[in-house]
């Protein structure tokens, strides 16, 4: 019974390190960074993050919807301040930046 209670005392630790427990999934700002310092992401005012670099997000070929606003300091860690952010007119994780004609797809960071 000792052992069994180590186990499974072990196992509730260990499964509540990996990014995004507790969360359903979403990663904070800090656990994307600290997976990949140098990322490229977003962060919404509802605390949503959102990282550039997905192949598969391209392909989909999502189209502009609704605008959010406009990115704001300390927001990105690669768009610049003044860039304007929308939503997809699918029902989709992704939202789409856009600056100095530049189109950019970000989707939503998610723990495994």
């Amino acid at each position: 019974m000792k052992c069994f209670t180590v186990c499974f005392a072990l196992l509730f630790i260990v499964a509540g390190c990996y990014p995004g427990a507790n969360e359903g999934g979403l990663l904070s700002r800090s656990q994307v960074l600290k997976l990949n310092p140098d990322a490229d992401l977003i962060e919404l005012e509802n605390n949503e993050v959102y990282t550039h670099g997905a192949e598969w997000v391209k392909e989909k070929g999502y189209q502009k919807g609704e605008r959010l606003g406009k990115v704001k300091k300390g927001m990105a860690t690669k768009s610049p301040v003044g860039a304007d952010i929308y939503t997809t007119e699918e029902k989709s994780p992704v939202i789409i930046v856009e600056y100095n004609g530049l189109s950019k797809m970000y989707v939503i960071a998610m723990g495994e």
